[in-house]
């Protein structure tokens, strides 16, 4: 896989608790556990955007058939 290397700062609470998850086994580096804490965030992103169209389409509250089609439309980005 292709990384680009950054340098961050980071809060001393965020700090510890990375490194803490790392010396638990719950995240492989710092480095690891920032991406999976920033793939989250887009991901999260992602479901609000795809929630906002849906809302915007039908003009009310999601059912539970358009929670299936947002599942699924965030499936097909997730493969992009």
């Amino acid at each position: 896989m292709t990384v680009a290397k950054v340098t961050v700062s980071l809060d001393p609470v965020v700090a510890d608790r990375a490194r803490q998850d790392v010396a638990e086994g719950k995240a492989k580096s710092v480095s690891a556990w920032l991406n999976e804490a920033g793939r989250a965030r887009a991901e999260g992103e992602d479901l609000a955007a795809v929630l906002a169209d849906l809302f915007d389409e039908t003009g009310g509250p999601l059912r539970e058939e358009e929670m299936v089609r947002a599942r699924r439309r965030l499936a097909l980005a997730e493969r992009l």
